[in-house]
């Protein structure tokens, strides 16, 4: 329905729209402007040479912890934001001093404190907001929970079925980067989305960008993938993680983010997700149980206030 209006409604339409919302902006691509400016980006900020390390040492099927720790010592900014996150209350760390290597090891452990580290260095190269209905916390919440979560379901499948731990970590993390992205490349148009949002608490973000922008955020976090040579099940996730009928390449690793969201929306947690549904086939075709779904997303649902206090440590 929304795509159907979205053709119809003329750009002075889309106009007024945005701007009853928010009357103080006057300005406002079109939606066919819009896909055309995200298809002539030339530059998209690229990895540092640390978040560089970090992410080839995530792909490694066993990161190894030591290398890590001299990695992220080399930036006193990511090192003191592990040493942190490490202390903190969720992992009810007791001792009075605490190294990288040891957060690395007997904290975080290797493949979360690898993806974590490398998120980190990566979020930090983006203007993202600090508040607002698409903030940078809402961001951390929705990535810490989807990792955990799709892990817990990916201990609940047969053994010749499970995916890598750092690609399904990956995943978690990255497959909403499109979000941020927006706001560091199109500050203006971000706002109008959040004031849509603010607007529209129901509805799910991906429509509110399709009437708004004619494009939806997993069309440039993918490009953003694809500039950064991440790994092809990541970028694939990343483009397509809102379709649950995709069956190109890791179509499986793509089912299982898509089935996190819609479990995390019915935790409230997510741009509306709980509208995002899924099928008894999906959950066939993965190999999963009713019951193993409702153990994990059980389990999520009860580390949510360790996962809310971390991004928020993040985010802060």
């Amino acid at each position: 329905m929304i795509k159907m209006v979205n053709k119809m409604m003329t750009p002075a339409l889309i106009n007024w729209t945005l701007n009853t919302i928010n009357p103080h902006q006057d300005y406002f691509m079109s939606p066919y402007d819009m896909r055309e400016a995200i298809s002539l980006l030339e530059t998209l900020p690229p990895l540092s040479g640390i978040g560089l390390c970090i992410m080839q040492l995530a792909n490694d099927p066993s990161p190894d912890a030591n290398k890590l720790a001299e990695i992220i010592e080399l930036d006193t900014v990511l090192t003191a934001q592990i040493i942190r996150l490490a202390r903190s209350p969720v992992y009810s760390f007791s001792g009075t001093n605490l190294s990288v290597q040891e957060a690395i090891s007997d904290v975080l452990g290797s493949d979360f404190a690898c993806v974590l580290a490398f998120g980190l260095s990566a979020f930090s190269l983006l203007n993202a907001p600090k508040d607002g209905a698409i903030d940078t916390r809402l961001y951390w919440i929705h990535a810490i929970a989807s990792m955990q979560l799709m892990q817990l379901l990916n201990n609940q499948l047969a053994e010749s079925k499970r995916f890598n731990d750092s690609q399904l970590i990956q995943s978690g993390l990255l497959h909403n980067i499109g979000l941020p992205l927006l706001s560091d490349q199109f500050p203006i148009e971000f706002g109008h989305l959040n004031d849509l949002t603010i607007a529209n608490p129901t509805m799910p973000i991906i429509e509110l960008e399709r009437f708004a922008l004619g494009v939806e955020h997993n069309i440039l976090g993918g490009r953003l993938m694809d500039s950064w040579n991440m790994p092809k099940p990541i970028v694939d996730v990343v483009y397509n993680h809102h379709d649950c009928q995709y069956r190109g390449d890791n179509y499986k690793l793509n089912l299982l983010t898509y089935l996190s969201d819609c479990l995390l929306g019915k935790l409230g947690v997510g741009h509306a997700a709980q509208k995002q549904s899924y099928s008894r086939e999906l959950i066939d075709d993965l190999g999963l149980s009713s019951c193993a779904i409702e153990e994990s997303i059980d389990r999520v649902y009860d580390n949510l206030g360790n996962i809310i206090m971390m991004a928020e440590m993040i985010a802060g």
